[in-house]
């Protein structure tokens, strides 16, 4: 039996991102629908991804890979916008929506992305063109 199994891990990821698919999974990561499930069926640990979801979510690698602790731990979140952007104002705006994610339920989530879609019409347009996961 391997050291470290991906299947809880996998399913930590879910939680982290708010999907109940693995498909939905390999979409948030921009991955292909039979991704995860492959992660599952060879027991594969996807590092990488989980690197992400610590960085850009401010989760805990000790509650993604190992389980223990909690899952924000003593992580701050990062920004979303950090190193694609020298602008301060969308710095502050990825902040936000890095604690946003971090500290809010899955219906805060909805709600917030429902406000930001009524006012911002192009980001409408934006999820209506990637697909939502």
């Amino acid at each position: 039996m391997a050291e470290f199994e991906a299947a809880p891990i996998i399913d930590r990821m879910q939680e982290v991102v708010g999907v109940r698919t693995d498909i939905a999974l390999g979409q948030h990561f921009g991955h292909g629908s039979s991704t995860v499930s492959g992660w599952r069926t060879r027991n594969k640990i996807p590092y990488e991804e989980c690197m992400i979801l610590a960085k850009r979510k401010g989760v805990s690698l000790d509650w993604l890979l190992l389980g223990t602790g909690t899952m924000h731990g003593d992580a701050t979140p990062t920004s979303i916008t950090e190193g694609s952007s020298n602008d301060p104002r969308m710095q502050r705006i990825g902040g936000f929506l890095s604690h946003w994610t971090a500290t809010h339920n899955e219906d805060e989530k909805a709600w917030l992305e429902m406000q930001l879609a009524r006012a911002v019409p192009e980001y409408a347009e934006w999820v209506a063109t990637r697909g939502k996961s």
